[in-house]
């Protein structure tokens, strides 16, 4: 089985509104549509869409129109917690051997073929995360002072979807207790002792943080579902 955990637990400060940003509503959806309608695939048994409390009655009317294979939990007061909130509600449903593809759901443009490589891979290796390699120099800067310039070739921008088998998901976060200092599944999963490997990502499989992002994405407008 496939599931896909989809994250909104934002509050959506960063893009200057009082309302979490998966409300923006353009190409007649709302952001949460958007990227939820990628993941309608035959081979996605079960969605799981995690929120913030305080959004969970809006988000059930906005995505009860697609039925059963969505389920909408509440999330926690950090990322890592959400997907927390996601595990243990995984954790009767679905089997060890069970693949989990964990989406920001920022990400409306991920892609079919994304969400296939990332399946390939992680029946493979059990843990794999979307990147793509980075074109600039990046510089490691400590109290305004340049300290190294790590080689480029060894640099990567994590995306997601970030893929495990649910075995290895449910033993990292049964290690790793300081939830709050991730930022990512994938650092959970190395800090538990797994290994992580590579799916090549794709740039439009964009992160919409800012306005600027949706520019760049060629959305020019939009509105909000309030």
């Amino acid at each position: 089985m496939n599931v896909g955990v989809i994250l909104f637990g934002g509050s959506g400060k960063r893009f200057s509104q009082e309302i979490p940003k998966q409300f923006l509503k353009f190409n007649g959806k709302t952001l949460m549509e958007h990227t939820l309608e990628k993941f309608f695939e035959d081979f996605i048994h079960l969605i799981v869409v995690v929120v913030n409390k305080d959004y969970l009655e809006k988000s059930r009317k906005i995505l009860k129109k697609y039925g059963q294979k969505v389920k909408i939990i509440t999330g926690g007061f950090a990322r890592e917690y959400s997907t927390l909130s996601a595990i243990n509600y995984l954790k009767d449903k679905i089997s060890k051997e069970d693949n989990v593809i964990i989406h920001d759901g920022a990400r409306p443009f991920v892609n079919k073929e994304i969400l296939l490589k990332n399946i390939e891979f992680v029946d493979n290796y059990g843990a794999v995360v979307t990147a793509l390699p980075v074109e600039n120099t990046i510089a490691f800067v400590e109290n305004d002072r340049v300290k190294t310039v790590p080689p480029r070739k060894k640099l990567f921008s994590i995306q997601t979807p970030q893929t495990f088998k649910f075995s290895v998901l449910l033993e990292a976060f049964e290690k790793v207790k300081d939830l709050e200092n991730y930022t990512d599944d994938s650092s959970v999963v190395l800090k538990a002792g797994f290994d992580v490997y590579v799916v090549m990502g794709e740039k439009s499989n964009i992160k919409i943080t800012t306005k600027e992002d949706l520019f760049l994405a060629g959305v020019e407008n939009f509105e909000w579902d309030i």
